[in-house]
């Protein structure tokens, strides 16, 4: 892809309003993202802007190269930790710490001039075939934004790798969604990141729905990709690797797809790795790069979608310190070796803490911040 400018298109309205922020090609050798965003947001007028529009490359350097990062992935440095590393000079100067700094400008200028909430949209494309799907952090405003695309949306993907993109803005204070429109050189992949953008110009309150090019048909055409795919997924593990499992994911898998207990998804140098029950199979692996081989998920039943909405409207969190062996509070529990297994599985999952670290004193359960 020809040398990229950081700024790929801005429009600012008269009136305040909210503030949508688009992202395309934090991966470089995911283009698609950055040509939807510049055809897009060049199409709504400026008169139709309530509040402002800013779209962004994500690593300018690596899209020039065609590769996924020249050095480390961009996607996985920006964590507290890592930023402050970052800003202390403790990792090395090289191209993906110049793009983390610049980016980094750039998004925090753009929160500061915002004259109302900020949206923020993250658009990738995938390894594998298969439909545009959304990702976002569990929290109820994330929830109510992404329920506004016709898209099948993944829970606690984000909460499974530490350092991506949308945890920084969350952080900011931004209602976020991750979006991944295709396999990388699917030319369907660009118009499905086409659609998602229009639907994102109306459901963050930006344009109406009048005056935003063909919302119609994007919200129609990403209907149609969606097909019998459930709305909401939740993630259940990361099957992480390095160089040295010499992993080899079994061809023919989609970024999303059913899989039965006990097929065969995947090899590496230990032997065979099967599904573990009836399930989804997410985000499989098919590039030489990446740290996640795949995810493994299933489906989130309206019932427990119900559920979940009413223990966080009446904040039934506040009693989970007061369980045996539990301790902390807000976003983050402590929870005691042993303990967890007192409790029925995705407890802690219904109230949002999806991201589990080993900790002092047992499993460490974080959330985002609702």
């Amino acid at each position: 892809m020809p040398e990229v400018e950081r700024t790929i298109a801005k429009r600012r309205g008269a009136a305040a309003g909210p503030t949508l922020v688009v992202v395309g090609g934090v991966h470089g050798n995911e283009p698609a993202g950055v040509r939807a965003a510049c055809r897009v947001v060049g199409d709504v007028p400026d008169r139709a802007i309530h509040g402002e529009v800013v779209a962004l490359a994500g690593n300018t350097r690596a899209l020039a190269e065609n590769k996924r990062y020249l050095v480390r992935d961009l996607n996985r440095q920006w964590s507290a930790d890592r930023l402050a590393d970052l800003d202390a000079g403790r990792v090395p100067d090289d191209a993906e710490s110049r793009e983390a700094r610049e980016l980094r400008a750039a998004l925090d200028a753009a929160v500061a001039a915002a004259r109302g909430p900020v949206y923020f949209l993250d658009l990738h494309t995938t390894s594998a075939e298969g439909v545009p799907f959304g990702l976002i952090g569990d929290t109820q405003r994330h929830r109510a934004f992404a329920a506004r695309f016709p898209l099948p949306v993944i829970l606690g993907l984000e909460e499974q790798v530490d350092g991506v993109l949308a945890e920084y803005m969350s952080a900011r204070g931004a209602t976020t969604l991750s979006v991944e429109g295709g396999q990388h050189a699917n030319p369907g992949s660009q118009g499905n990141l086409e659609a998602v953008v229009r639907v994102a110009l109306w459901a963050a309150g930006v344009a109406s729905r009048d005056d935003v090019p063909s919302l119609d048909a994007a919200i129609a055409l990403l209907e149609r990709a969606r097909g019998h795919l459930p709305h909401l997924i939740e993630v259940l593990s990361r099957h992480a690797i390095t160089d040295e499992h010499e992993f080899r994911m079994e061809p023919g898998f989609a970024n999303i797809q059913r899989a039965r207990a006990g097929e065969l998804l995947a090899r590496d140098r230990r032997g065979e790795i099967r599904a573990p029950h009836d399930g989804m199979v997410l985000l499989p692996l098919y590039q030489a790069q990446g740290d996640e081989g795949f995810f493994y998920g299933r489906e989130v039943s309206p019932l427990r979608q119900r559920v979940c909405g009413a223990l966080r409207r009446y904040r039934l969190d506040a009693l989970l310190p007061l369980l045996p062996g539990v301790r902390g509070g807000r976003d983050e529990l402590e929870v005691a070796p042993g303990a967890a297994d007192l409790y029925p599985s995705g407890l802690f999952s219904l109230f949002g803490y999806r991201q589990i670290r080993p900790g002092e004193r047992g499993l460490v359960y974080r959330r985002r911040s609702p």
